[in-house]
């Protein structure tokens, strides 16, 4: 979700930075797996409801993505475009609240698949 929110963010604005815009999915993602080494940052809450856990984990991809983007923003275009970044970090944090609000509780127990 966080790297459909980057492409139409980035889509909504012109022109494209694609170079940019590869940067910032890059940044989002990274936030996300780093977000998710944390074991006290799964998701607890059950379908339909948020728990402190998920509004904490929100914040922080956006914080880190945002941080990350800025910084390739610097490395690209020499300056930080705050409407793209403000729109970039909002983004992210919306939809990570919705993806949270409809998935399931984070779950360790083993899967069965029909090949085992």
């Amino acid at each position: 979700m966080a790297l459909v929110s980057v492409i139409v963010t980035f889509f909504s604005t012109t022109p494209v930075d694609y170079l940019l815009m590869a940067l910032t999915a890059v940044c989002a993602v990274l936030t996300y797996v780093g977000k998710n080494l944390i074991d006290v940052l799964h998701s607890d809450s059950p379908v339909g409801s948020l728990s402190w856990i998920n509004i904490v984990s929100a914040l922080l991809v956006a914080l880190g993505a945002g941080i990350l983007e800025a910084a390739s923003m610097i490395i690209v275009n020499g300056v930080i475009l705050w409407p793209v970044l403000g729109k970039v970090v909002g983004s992210i944090v919306l939809t990570y609240v919705i993806s949270t609000w409809f998935s399931p509780p984070y779950n360790t127990a083993k899967v069965k698949f029909f090949g085992n």
